[in-house]
């Protein structure tokens, strides 16, 4: 009977340490979104990945270096800016990888005018040694 019991509780805590991994990758998320917000690139640098490609409207970046340059770039032109994600699908979580897709709603002022972009977007991350980062990363527009 005691075998059956601890069988079962280990059964319950490897679910526990499996939800706390998709968990924490979420929590991350969240924290990059969070972390966008302060239009700083020293307070998003941590959630990339050195061997980065990150993919936006204008262009196609390689590298946390020039990831760092088109992040510091778009800060410094909008003012004002709001971005949420919504529809958040997570394709795949395991341990050391993966992938989702969302839904963002995009706000910002750019000399002096209001612009706003919905879009949809991707994010595939890699988990080493206990630290989530984004190791690619697509936004783009919605489908028409």
């Amino acid at each position: 009977m005691l075998i059956a019991f601890i069988s079962k509780e280990t059964i319950n805590i490897a679910q526990q340490v499996e939800l706390m991994k998709k968990n924490c990758v979420e929590e991350t998320l969240n924290n990059y979104v969070k972390a966008l917000a302060t239009q700083s690139w020293e307070s998003v640098e941590t959630f990339f990945h050195e061997n980065v490609t990150v993919i936006f409207a204008e262009g196609t970046y390689y590298g946390k270096d020039q990831v760092g340059g088109a992040i510091h770039k778009t800060f410094s032109l909008i003012r004002d800016e709001d971005f949420s994600i919504s529809n958040l699908q997570w394709t795949i979580r395991h341990d050391n990888f993966a992938t989702c897709t969302f839904v963002f709603d995009w706000s910002g002022t750019i000399n002096g005018k209001r612009f706003t972009s919905p879009g949809r977007g991707t994010i595939a991350w890699v988990n080493l040694s206990n630290n989530w980062q984004i190791i690619n990363e697509h936004f783009g527009p919605l489908p028409r």
